[in-house]
């Protein structure tokens, strides 16, 4: 039987992209089962992660942006990838203001090269769903860097990293991006990843 996975939208409001979202979850040519939360508050995108993981029942665990989307393919290729390993990334493209495909500059990174910079991305991502039990969930406090801080702690707890060279998510480009957005103070948001990366030092 093919492994039951949870796909999580975190969000706070519809910015006028989640059906997309959602469609791209239901377009999946997985042919397991795929369950689908989505977890709105204001209180965090990692509240809102927390809440649809103490919530999943699948196998793997996966979270989508409400205006991004999933590549059709997505959960099929991120589930064979990531058989015997704990969690997982791979490629990307954008769309939207700005086109491009992001490929890891390293592939399977320790804890040292990702101190010095992420080479993960993080619409990517899968986990599996005992990674959740040894060693938590996402931190709360933070207010960038959420994904980037786990995986730091994953891989300094020893979880094992898979890769899958095919572009498993497809993520928008636009102003009010939470990242990259036109108000994202960057000398603030650089300030508190340096923090985030004392934490593993």
């Amino acid at each position: 039987m093919l492994p039951k996975v949870t796909i999580i939208i975190p969000y706070n409001k519809d910015r006028g992209w989640l059906n997309e979202a959602i469609e791209s979850v239901n377009n999946q040519s997985y042919r397991g089962e795929i369950e689908l939360i989505l977890s709105q508050s204001n209180n965090g995108v990692s509240h809102n992660l927390n809440q649809g993981i103490k919530q999943a029942t699948g196998d793997y665990i996966k979270y989508l942006c409400d205006d991004d989307r999933l590549t059709v393919n997505s959960i099929l290729d991120s589930v064979n990838a990531i058989q015997g390993y704990d969690f997982l990334h791979g490629r990307a493209v954008s769309f939207g203001d700005f086109n491009d495909v992001f490929t890891p500059p390293v592939i399977n990174p320790n804890l040292n090269r990702m101190i010095i910079g992420n080479c993960m991305h993080g619409g990517s991502l899968m986990y599996h769903c005992s990674v959740f039990d040894r060693f938590g969930l996402f931190d709360e406090t933070l207010t960038t860097g959420e994904e980037y801080d786990f995986n730091l702690k994953l891989l300094k707890g020893g979880a094992k990293l898979a890769y899958c060279n095919e572009i498993l998510y497809e993520y928008r480009r636009h102003a009010e991006q939470k990242s990259l957005g036109h108000g994202v103070n960057q000398g603030l948001r650089q300030q508190q990843i340096k923090q985030i990366r004392l934490r593993y030092v």
